[in-house]
């Protein structure tokens, strides 16, 4: 009488990794069928370190920018409070595109937070005559808030 115990490994249908369903993503690589954000997330965290390197160094530029006073914008028209709301939305977008809602991509979110009043406390200590502005902290929080709102859309889009 043959044992009827166990089914050895052979008698089970063998599937290669092409032949599994695509519809399940993992962080790491994008189903066929993802469209173009979802094939972008999965870009971006594949290559995070280098995307959050270079959001580090963009933060070091932004931050001698602000200081200097040869980069200043001019504030005839507001046009100053544009450019705050505009950088400091970019810069609140890129972590969360590149980490998610994790606790690193809030963390990088903090920092840009937490640069709105420390670029304005730079300009009042080292920036040549440049003041620190309410307004401008102000314009800047808005546009981390506005890249925060703007990253989520995004990713629920995707």
């Amino acid at each position: 009488m043959p044992d009827k115990t166990a089914q050895s490994g052979t008698d089970l249908p063998q599937t290669s990794g092409h032949e599994q369903n695509s519809s399940e993503a993992t962080p790491h690589s994008a189903a066929p069928g993802d469209g173009f954000l979802g094939q972008l997330i999965a870009f971006l965290y594949r290559y995070r370190v280098w995307c959050l390197l270079l959001w580090v160094l963009a933060m070091v530029v932004i931050g001698y920018a602000g200081v200097e006073r040869r980069f200043a914008v001019t504030d005839k028209h507001n046009l100053d409070k544009f450019v705050h709301v505009g950088v400091f939305a970019g810069m609140a977008f890129w972590p969360i595109m590149v980490c998610g809602w994790r606790k690193t991509g809030l963390f990088f979110v903090l920092l840009v937070i937490l640069g709105a009043p420390g670029l304005e406390l730079m300009q009042a200590h080292f920036g040549n005559g440049r003041i620190a502005s309410l307004a401008d902290m102000t314009a800047s929080l808005c546009g981390a808030g506005a890249g925060m709102i703007l990253a989520a859309l995004v990713r629920r889009a995707g």
